[in-house]
């Protein structure tokens, strides 16, 4: 069973410590290398509240609501009521040997006119190569007896309470090659 330590946001399965998908999406990250690295640590913050809660949402609980994520929230909400989905999967750990990597999918589930979908929920700026590396990984790692979904989405919510639901092509060439560049960056650095 995959094992997800939240401290060090490190992915273990049999023992074996295993690199997160955002780590292996990196390369096309918009701000992998930023000149600006505390903006990018204060958006993962944002991002991390705005998950956090929108778990709770769907667990049918209230969140905190802070004025800094308020807007997200009602983003979010909207989106539910527009769209209600029938989430199977929020927020699950998921990874496998042989791919060599985890992640944590958002949300696995079916919308109100029966798509089945992989929905992952941002709170900045979509990158479309980012984003069909990173919902491709998602989607090989689904257990198997979960169907193949339909449909993968990019769910951005916005600080003024809308949202843009955003179709995201599956592209395994472009994981595979997230993975070649994953793999040789590691081996040059225990060279």
């Amino acid at each position: 069973m995959i094992q997800f330590d939240e401290k060090s946001h490190t992915y273990t399965l049999d023992g074996v410590e295993l690199p997160s998908v955002t780590h292996i999406c990196r390369f096309l990250a918009y701000d992998y290398k930023s000149d600006k690295p505390w903006l990018a640590e204060t958006a993962a913050r944002r991002g991390t509240a705005v998950h956090e809660a929108c778990a709770l949402i769907d667990y049918g609980e209230t969140p905190e609501e802070t004025p800094e994520i308020a807007g997200y929230l009602k983003a979010y909400r909207r989106f539910l009521k527009d769209y209600r989905p029938d989430w199977e999967l929020i927020e699950h750990p998921m990874g496998n040997l042989e791919f060599g990597y985890a992640g944590t999918l958002d949300r696995y589930g079916t919308l109100y006119d029966g798509r089945s979908c992989i929905l992952d929920i941002k709170t900045g700026q979509l990158h479309g190569p980012s984003l069909r590396a990173q919902l491709t990984a998602y989607q090989e790692l689904m257990p198997p007896w979960h169907s193949t979904p339909d449909y993968l989405y990019a769910l951005k919510l916005s600080k003024d309470g809308t949202y843009e639901l955003t179709e995201v092509r599956y592209d395994l060439e472009l994981l595979k090659i997230c993975l070649f560049m994953n793999q040789a960056v590691e081996r040059k650095n225990h060279a």
